[in-house]
């Protein structure tokens, strides 16, 4: 089965799943218009292709899938509070749209009607604990990964190992419960849990690196306007290895502005991507993002071959082939 068929079934169960939730308004609409803004729906897609590849034959896996979009799209909404987002995918943020009060609600509620659903793939699953442990170390995982996030914000003595940590558990480990959750459906033994869940960590750390990097050298097709991790005074990897490298007096000059001023002017984006670029910071990053890609496939290929592993590192590599 395709990725696009498998989105369509997770549209509808999504849709279908949320159909009798509609009072009091005040509190569902908000849940509706956030899941109606669409996205690419690649976290319960990954739990579908995970699931199947571990021997799933059926879609009893779909709820699970949409509670875990469910997660996500809660995260999304807390997020946005937290950083005053005014829009996300080119539309007021639940926020902004109502109020704080109807964002934090919303993404409360979604956590609940999410649990439930993962009851009906996990009463049938052979560890249903094992489904509501892998959701649950998720949602710690990335509510931790956020907190270090910004706390980050207002430290100037963050280091790239903390930087892993903080990518590790807001990105990658959502990626990763959501495969847990399909290989566990499924019955899969350790071993391949084990391994699908590492393809998924090291993919989600990839990904966000590379992220990093097409914030300064890519394009606004990808939906974020250049250099603004650099204005927002983000700790990203690239950011803090220049700060261990740099010896040069406009390079010290560059980073104590933007240490102490929380973030640079856009009028400084260029000098700080020629610093990159004098420091070999960039192509350093492209090579980190390159090995956690190529350890990641590793552990996917020992996996039993099948179209759904296929399917699965078809969209691995999709994911990653974003020109950077």
């Amino acid at each position: 089965m395709t990725i696009e068929k498998i989105v369509d079934r997770i549209e509808a169960a999504l849709k279908e799943s949320l159909s009798t939730y509609q009072l009091p308004e005040n509190l569902y609409d908000p849940v509706h218009y956030v899941v109606d803004a669409g996205g690419k729906r690649i976290r319960p897609v990954l739990s579908v292709l995970a699931y199947q590849t571990c021997g799933g034959t059926d879609w009893n896996i779909l709820p699970a899938a949409v509670a875990v979009e469910l997660l996500h799209t809660f995260t999304l909404v807390h997020d946005d509070i937290m950083d005053r987002s005014p829009t996300r995918r080119g539309r007021p943020t639940v926020h902004m749209r109502w109020d704080e009060s109807a964002a934090i609600l919303s993404g409360d509620v979604m956590i609940g009607i999410a649990l439930r659903l993962l009851t009906n793939t996990a009463q049938s699953a052979p560890q249903p604990s094992a489904l509501y442990e892998a959701f649950a170390t998720g949602l710690v995982d990335v509510c931790e990964g956020q907190a270090l996030d910004l706390a980050f914000q207002q430290r100037r003595d963050v280091t790239t190992e903390e930087y892993f940590d903080m990518i590790t558990k807001k990105t990658a480990k959502l990626l990763e419960m959501a495969v847990t959750l399909g290989a566990r459906a499924a019955g899969a033994n350790d071993v391949m849990v084990h391994d699908i869940r590492t393809f998924a960590r090291g993919l989600g750390i990839a990904f966000q690196l590379q992220d990093d990097i097409l914030d300064v050298v890519g394009s606004p097709d990808f939906g974020k306007t250049p250099g603004g991790d650099i204005v927002e005074g983000k700790r990203t990897w690239l950011i803090l290895t220049a700060d261990k490298r740099a010896t040069e007096r406009h390079h010290r000059a560059l980073l104590e502005a933007f240490w102490s001023g929380n973030g640079l002017d856009r009028s400084q984006i260029g000098d700080v991507i020629e610093m990159f670029n004098d420091l070999n910071v960039i192509s350093d990053a492209r090579s980190l993002v390159e090995t956690y890609t190529r350890d990641a496939f590793e552990h996917l290929e020992r996996l039993p071959e099948s179209l759904s592993r296929k399917v699965l590192s078809d969209l691995g590599h999709t994911l990653m082939g974003r020109a950077t």
